[in-house]
């Protein structure tokens, strides 16, 4: 369960809930994260059979059953009433992985509340941290991965835009970030030979090795680029990020830089990938 701010989900939203109940036209699903009406312990929601599959469905329970998690489409909400009504066709695998990643994501950053609520010395309830951190928080970044891992690489930044934080809190929670937030990397390694045998050859190396290294405008932990020297005229160029994609677009740079800085200069490279 995640706290979310409102109590119904919009319509459009793609969402997590969990199968309550199986019936021969319907799919009664809890939506824990939602809080729905008084009267309701959480939200609920239903998914009528021509919304289960794009196929014709003889049997319901062959494509469900009770307890399973499903990441859903939410086609209709009358708030009034406590209707949500739902899809689970309307939610293609790519989706599925992203929404499931997502509310991951959301658990940890709740979890992140939660831990600082019981930091000794700070007097929170998770509802409290919530409304003075959690949400002020949410509401810079479109995602959760991304308002956790911006709390692990700039969490001072965000949280010096909050003038209500007190100094404790502000150091609590970034400490309970520090101590429980780990971003994965990959990197992109290889051996550069970079050569110049003109008079103001070493200037000129170090000149092309500087524009490399400012291709990255805000350098941080997890997203780099490190040069090793290793002894005339070999130097390891090793590129971080968090995803591979983003490294190797970072290279296909850095070979650009050498390129163009090498002709202009009379020099030549070779890199060699690992």
């Amino acid at each position: 369960m995640v706290k979310n701010k409102e109590i119904f989900p919009r319509e459009g939203a793609f969402i997590m809930g969990r199968v309550v109940d199986i019936q021969a036209q319907y799919i009664y699903v809890d939506l824990p994260d939602y809080d729905g009406l008084p009267s309701e312990e959480i939200a609920r929601g239903m998914i009528h059979i021509s919304e289960i599959s794009s196929r014709w469905v003889k049997n319901i329970r062959s494509i469900v059953r009770i307890g399973q998690r499903l990441v859903l489409r939410v086609v209709k909400v009358v708030p009034d009433k406590g209707q949500i009504d739902l899809s689970l066709r309307r939610v293609n695998s790519a989706q599925k992985v992203l929404i499931a990643k997502e509310h991951k994501y959301a658990n940890k950053f709740e979890v992140l509340l939660q831990f600082l609520t019981e930091t000794e010395g700070i007097d929170l309830t998770l509802d409290q941290a919530y409304e003075l951190i959690g949400w002020p928080i949410k509401e810079q970044f479109d995602l959760y991965q991304e308002a956790v891992e911006a709390l692990k690489e700039g969490g001072q930044e965000i949280l010096d835009e909050l003038n209500n934080v007190s100094e404790d809190i502000r150091k609590a929670f970034l400490k309970v970030v520090d101590e429980n937030v780990e971003i994965s990397t990959v990197s992109i390694k290889g051996k550069l030979k970079l050569m110049n045998k003109s008079g103001d050859g070493i200037t000129k190396i170090k000149d092309t090795l500087n524009e490399i290294i400012k291709l990255i405008e805000k350098p941080k932990p997890t997203r780099k680029i490190d040069l090793l020297y290793l002894g005339a005229p070999f130097y390891k160029l090793e590129i971080i990020s968090k995803d591979y994609l983003d490294a190797e677009n970072i290279l296909s740079d850095a070979i650009e830089v050498l390129e163009n800085t090498t002709q202009q200069n009379n020099g030549s490279f070779e890199f060699i990938r690992d």
